[in-house]
């Protein structure tokens, strides 16, 4: 089977490369642009009603996954640090991939970035309706539109 990677720009430990089956679509993630949806790179944010800290808005059920996946102890006030919230989201984007997978759902930039930002439970709901673009929340549909226009070519 060929394998096709799902690639993460701008991480502090270089290009990080997810495996994908040939059947994949080959999505590349620009943390950088993410940092600017989530937060507008400012590594301070804090948002009290998701309860996500950080420039790429880290969730503390994000952190508490990352901790128990790896061994590691970080705490909420660690998301305030650049490098911890970017590896930490980073690991996020491999996890989504991991996760669409065994949930037996294509992996493709709809569905990493909706489960980036309404949930991977939501989406999988979601892919099991369907997965028509137009019953994504609008939140989400614009959280696409942002980042494909920031990643467009110039």
């Amino acid at each position: 089977m060929a394998v096709k990677t799902l690639r993460i720009i701008g991480v502090a430990m270089a290009c990080m490369a997810l495996s994908l089956s040939a059947a994949h679509a080959e999505p590349t993630i620009n943390l950088q642009a993410i940092k600017i949806i989530e937060s507008d790179g400012d590594p301070k944010a804090v948002n009290f009603e998701t309860g996500c800290y950080g420039a790429y808005q880290i969730s503390e059920i994000c952190l508490k996954d990352y901790n128990q996946f790896h061994g590691s102890h970080y705490t909420v006030k660690d998301l305030f640090r650049p490098e911890i919230n970017e590896m930490i989201a980073a690991w996020y984007f491999q996890r989504i991939e991991q996760m669409l997978t065994h949930y037996h759902i294509p992996v493709n930039m709809t569905t990493v970035l909706a489960s980036y930002n309404w949930g991977i439970g939501r989406v999988v709901a979601w892919a099991r309706e369907g997965m028509k673009f137009e019953d994504l929340p609008s939140e989400t549909r614009r959280y696409i539109a942002k980042y494909q226009k920031l990643t467009q070519p110039a």
